[in-house]
């Protein structure tokens, strides 16, 4: 649990994962017993997740570099640095990133990050398949709508 009286993280602080060459750091989450997750994420080009939702909680992108365009639902959204796009719980979504990459704070469902880190830590050791991937993302909260374009794949 996080000491209630609060910390601080420098400029690359929190648990890092990196996933399908995404680096993430955790700036809090499950571990700290919020009611959200907070994870900074620098994606390379062109890649993002298959269409999915999160029936348990709201997600939100800040877009700090880079372009992403983000499917929310039937619209799709085109954002740079500044940007912010909101995902209602259980709305279908998906991200690409632009040519030059970027970087993102993704506020979302406390625990999603474990999905990211039991991912991570498997794919250090072997392949993953879509079936295992979807049955790890169920387990902390992300349905998998497609299959399609998942991490560049």
């Amino acid at each position: 649990m996080v000491d209630r009286s609060g910390y601080a993280l420098r400029p690359n602080g929190g648990r890092e994962i990196l996933f399908r060459g995404t680096r993430m750091h955790v700036k809090v989450g499950y571990a700290e017993g919020t009611a959200y997750s907070l994870i900074e994420m620098a994606h390379a080009p062109n890649v993002g997740p298959a269409l999915h939702r999160h029936p348990g909680g709201d997600e939100a992108f800040y877009i700090l570099d880079g372009e992403y365009e983000i499917r929310c639902g039937d619209e799709v959204f085109i954002g740079t640095a500044g940007s912010f796009v909101f995902v209602p719980r259980g709305a279908p979504h998906g991200y690409t990133v632009g040519p030059a990459g970027g970087r993102v704070l993704v506020v979302m469902p406390t625990g999603l990050e474990r999905y990211f880190a039991e991912v991570a830590d498997r794919l250090a050791n072997g392949v993953v398949s879509m079936d295992e991937e979807a049955e790890i993302a169920a387990r902390y909260g992300q349905e998998f709508l497609d299959r399609l374009r998942h991490w560049g794949q």
